[in-house]
């Protein structure tokens, strides 16, 4: 779906006994920069517009340093990039092993950095627990949600897959996202097209593996909200809501997110993660977080550091002042910055 101007690098790898173990899927890229032309080396889904977290290799766990050593002549080997920029990754997961065992190869440099915030709860074993662990004014206005949106609406939760077509469904979901969107005045992805048969084509493939925990919620009769995501081990990941702007006083969000939950634990799910994004209602869940993480692959050589320098440059200001102040002190000059704007607001 995403595929564009790429030029596909994907290994297969087996035990000696032709046992499959591993899939690492990159792709290799040419990067127009104001300095000319870079080749990059990137992990599949990386810079696509589904924004996703948490990418990693599959690697039959325990399989990562034989996979990497095996691979490291086809990958490292090559002469197709002038630096590998591998993001959005499981901090814990295979690549980032399969990286450090890279590491000093032929004078290899392994760079990394924290990338997206991602909140997530621990569920406990009854929703009730859950409750009694956030302060009264949160579980009073959950409550006072529930009661009010079900006393003013006749409300049906009907499941993507077993009570709605699939197809039709994403329709919808597109529709109410977009709608979310639009009355904020943000884009919203579902416009796009390759992006909407992304998401109608890994639904389908969810549900077929019975990881699709998706919902659309209707009201008086008609689709009004959505709550889109899969669970893939004990874990779910939230990944997109939306709902008809005129009932954003009743607080759809809010009170999806309980329902899904509720449901999640009664089915034994253990974590509920939020993915990407420090929004602020995300922090009345909970105040628990995991970072991604980027790594970058230099060669031993000037050429890939100047291959690299030459990207980042060619980047936005503020991105291009990221890279020459490092984030750390990048992060502290804009928190700064921003304390100096308030207090000339409030001299105002």
């Amino acid at each position: 779906h995403f595929r564009r101007e790429r030029q596909g690098r994907t290994w297969l790898a087996r035990a000696a006994d032709g046992t499959p173990v591993a899939i690492v899927p990159l792709y290799e890229e040419q990067v127009a920069t104001r300095f000319g032309p870079v080749r990059v080396l990137r992990n599949v889904g990386y810079r696509d517009v589904v924004n996703p977290d948490f990418l990693d290799a599959l690697c039959v766990p325990g399989w990562e340093e034989p996979v990497a050593r095996a691979l490291a002549p086809e990958i490292l080997g090559g002469n197709g990039w002038d630096f590998a920029e591998f993001s959005e990754l499981d901090p814990d997961g295979s690549l980032v092993r399969m990286a450090s065992v890279w590491a000093g190869e032929d004078g290899l440099e392994v760079r990394r950095e924290p990338r997206a915030t991602c909140p997530y709860i621990e569920l406990p074993g009854t929703f009730d627990e859950y409750l009694a662990g956030r302060n009264p004014h949160f579980r009073q206005q959950l409550r006072r949600y529930r009661r009010k949106i079900e006393r003013d609406f006749q409300v049906v939760w009907k499941r993507l897959g077993e009570d709605i077509d699939i197809s039709a469904g994403i329709e919808v979901m597109a529709r109410l996202h977009q709608a979310r969107m639009e009355s904020t005045d943000r884009g919203g992805n579902f416009r796009k097209g390759d992006y909407f048969a992304f998401q109608r084509t890994l639904a389908h493939r969810l549900h077929r593996s019975g990881q699709l925990f998706s919902w659309i919620v209707f009201i008086d009769g008609a689709p009004a909200a959505t709550h889109y995501g899969f669970v893939h081990g004990r874990v779910y990941y939230g990944y997109q809501m939306g709902f008809e702007p005129r009932y954003q006083r009743w607080s759809p969000g809010h009170y999806m997110t309980g329902r899904v939950m509720e449901m999640l634990i009664e089915r034994g799910v253990r974590e509920m993660n939020l993915l990407r994004g420090t929004d602020a209602w995300k922090f009345r869940w909970t105040d628990r977080t995991r970072r991604t993480v980027t790594l970058r692959l230099l060669r031993g050589d000037w050429r890939s550091s100047w291959a690299h320098v030459r990207s980042q440059l060619s980047q936005s200001p503020a991105l291009v002042a990221r890279f020459l102040l490092g984030r750390d002190a990048f992060d502290e000059l804009r928190a700064a910055l921003t304390r100096w704007r308030a207090r000339l607001d409030g001299r105002d």
